[in-house]
C-alpha cells in the first residue's frame, strides 16, 4: 500500500495511507458539491429577490445564506477534514457566481471563509466549549453551543470579508453590511439545521 510520509514539527514522522488520502478526496468532493448547491440556491433564488426588495445591501451578503449552515455542520461533523471542501466551494462560488476574478482577492476571500469556522471551533475547544460532533458515539453538542459557534464564525467571517470586499465606506454603511452578513449567516444556519434534522437521524440528535 502506498504511503505519503510527512515530517511535522519536532521531527515526528507521520504517514497517510492511500485509503486515508482517498477518503479525504471523497470527503472534499462531497463537501464542495453540497456547498456549491447551497451557493447556487442563494445566487439563483434568494439574491434576485433580495436585490429587488433591498437593492442597497451589498450583493455579497444574502439575508438567507445557506452555505454558512453547511460550513458549520460540516465543521462540526468533519473537523479539519471539512476545510479543503469548503475552500474549494468558496473558490468556485466566488469566481463563477459572485464574479470575484481578481486572483488575490479571490484567494484571500475563499481561504478566510473556508477556514474561519474551523478556527472558531478550535478556539472554543481551547476554552472547553466543544461544538464538534466527530463520532456518532459521542454526545452531540447542545443546540446553543452550535449556534454560538456559528454566530462567532459569522462575525469573524463578516469582518474579514468586509475588510476585503468593501472599501471606502462610511462607518454606518459598514455596520449595515456587517449586520446583513451576520443576519444571512444565522438564518442560513437555522435553515440548514432544520432541513438536516429531517434528512439525517444523526444530525437530528444535535437539534434535540
Amino acid at each position: 500500500m502506498y504511503k505519503l510520509f510527512i515530517v511535522e514539527q519536532g521531527a515526528v514522522l507521520r504517514f497517510f495511507t492511500a485509503w486515508q488520502i482517498r477518503d479525504l478526496a471523497v470527503t472534499t468532493a462531497v463537501v464542495s458539491v453540497i456547498y456549491m448547491i447551497a451557493y447556487f440556491i442563494v445566487w439563483a433564488v434568494i439574491t434576485p429577490v433580495q436585490q429587488e426588495l433591498l437593492p442597497e445591501i451589498t450583493k455579497f451578503a444574502s439575508l438567507l445564506f445557506l452555505p454558512h449552515g453547511v460550513r458549520v455542520l460540516a465543521t462540526s461533523l468533519l473537523g479539519a477534514k471539512s476545510v479543503p471542501g469548503l475552500v474549494l466551494g468558496e473558490l468556485a462560488g466566488n469566481y463563477f457566481l459572485w464574479g470575484l476574478h481578481d486572483p488575490v482577492t479571490l484567494l484571500l476571500a475563499s481561504l478566510s471563509a473556508g477556514c474561519v469556522t474551523w478556527v472558531v471551533f478550535e478556539g472554543l475547544l481551547a476554552l472547553r466549549v466543544n461544538a464538534f460532533y466527530l463520532r456518532v458515539t459521542e454526545e452531540p453538542p447542545p443546540f446553543h453551543t452550535l449556534m454560538l459557534a456559528g454566530i462567532l464564525a459569522s462575525a469573524a467571517n463578516a469582518f474579514l470579508l468586509t475588510s476585503l470586499l468593501e472599501v471606502d465606506l462610511s462607518a454606518g454603511h459598514v455596520t449595515s453590511i456587517l449586520a446583513a452578513y451576520m443576519t444571512g449567516d444565522i438564518t442560513g444556519l437555522l435553515g440548514v439545521m432544520l432541513a438536516a434534522r429531517y434528512i439525517s437521524p444523526v444530525l437530528s440528535r444535535v437539534m434535540e
